[in-house]
């Protein structure tokens, strides 16, 4: 169990704190724990920066570890591993209905150990979407807010969630510098990022971060 202070450090870099590894076969699809209630798919491939060159660029981050974080009644977000990426970076994950959950994939590049992570409202038969380092930092800002009771798990919504990616996009296309391997620089963007919506509550301004 991670409780709310050590949220941001786990996602923003440090590898997630695993309860319960189980051998698991790359690519296949698993069932995350949850509160009860219907099962939301989540399909989607995980993108990492290029290492050598420009960061813009992403590769798949395959023969990854699929990480499941989800808020129990108290708070507190638990952990577990939930399947692996294939070598293309792609992963099907079976996710219990609930307000929020967040999937991190854990996995090396040239520059080490890395992950990519991203926020989900699992409300409906299934849902797509890709991670990459927008995602990451929205994810980060989302969790963050969660953890410093800016706003409540249940507030973290859909239009907060992409409220939250759409910024971070931004931030990043309006910083070519941006490093999403220097957790400074990703400290920066999460902060920049809360800021600029609030939280999530409205999307940023038009030349918010130029």
């Amino acid at each position: 169990m991670l409780n709310r202070s050590g949220t941001r450090t786990v996602v923003a870099g440090l590898l997630v704190s695993i309860m319960g590894l189980a051998c698991l076969v790359v690519g296949c699809s698993s069932t995350g724990g949850g509160v009860g209630g219907a099962l939301t798919r989540v399909i989607g491939q995980a993108l990492a920066p290029e290492t050598d060159g420009n960061q813009q660029n992403a590769v798949p981050l395959g023969d990854g570890t699929v990480v499941l974080l989800q808020y129990d009644d108290d708070g507190n977000l638990q952990d577990a591993v939930v399947g692996t990426t294939d070598a293309d970076g792609n992963f099907v994950v079976d996710v219990q209905a609930q307000a929020v959950v967040a999937l991190v994939v854990q996995g090396t590049t040239n520059d080490g150990d890395v992950e990519i992570s991203g926020l989900y409202n699992p409300d409906q038969p299934t849902i797509e979407k890709d991670l990459d380092p927008a995602t990451s930092v929205a994810c980060i800002a989302g969790i963050s807010a969660v953890g410093d009771d800016s706003i409540t798990e249940d507030q973290l919504d859909q239009g907060r969630v992409q409220n939250l990616e759409d910024a971070a996009a931004e931030y990043i296309a309006a910083n070519p510098e941006f490093d999403f391997y220097d957790p400074d620089n990703v400290e920066a963007a999460v902060a920049a990022v809360r800021s600029a919506t609030n939280d999530g509550a409205n999307p940023a301004a038009p030349g918010a971060f130029t």
